[in-house]
């Protein structure tokens, strides 16, 4: 992503914390700063929804957008230890619309109904599976209690849910004469 404004650098890693690690919005806006490991490039938290603690290996073009926007943007004179913070005075912690408005920004056209934050994780998943990675490492990666619950999350690969198909017969549904029965 390239950015240079103050925001578009706290969008940019925002947004890819969402995309690149799996992350919700609302634990986005949630880290601090000592949750962040660069040495060994993971970040630490507890899950906000599940309360399931979390430790995530950070890529490197995750770490360097974070690294930049610590750098270059966000306030040095705060006591806040929160990553992401205002822009402006007063420099607080942001809400999980913040991560929503930085979607907003980069995909100003994109309009699906129900979909907001929540796309990056999406995106995360099924980027995931289709590079080889297990359902349950994924599922641990989201923090997710059982694969049934990652599975509305990997309805942006058409290709692999194709795979997972059930008949309509096995489900006690059949087609006859024009009508279900």
């Amino acid at each position: 992503m390239k950015a240079s404004s103050p925001i578009e650098l706290r969008n940019s890693a925002m947004l890819l914390l969402g995309i690149e690690m799996g992350m919700r919005g609302c634990d986005i806006v949630k880290l601090k700063l000592r949750d962040i490991d660069w040495k060994n490039q993971t970040v630490r938290f507890t899950q906000d929804k599940t309360d399931v603690e979390t430790i995530l290996h950070m890529p490197a073009a995750v770490g360097n957008s974070i690294y930049r926007y610590i750098r270059d943007v966000r306030p040095k004179q705060t006591v806040d230890n929160h990553v992401f913070l205002r822009i402006g005075a007063p420099y607080c912690s942001l809400t999980r619309n913040a991560c929503y408005s930085a979607l907003k920004r980069a995909v100003p056209y994109r309009s699906v109904k129900g979909s907001g934050f929540h796309v990056t994780r999406k995106t995360f998943a099924t980027s995931r599976l289709k590079e080889g990675v297990e359902p349950d490492r994924i599922m641990d990666a989201m923090g997710q209690r059982n694969r049934n619950s990652l599975t509305p999350y990997l309805s942006l690969d058409p290709e692999r849910m194709r795979l997972c198909s059930l008949s309509l017969q096995s489900l006690g549904l059949l087609w006859r004469g024009g009508d279900w029965v």
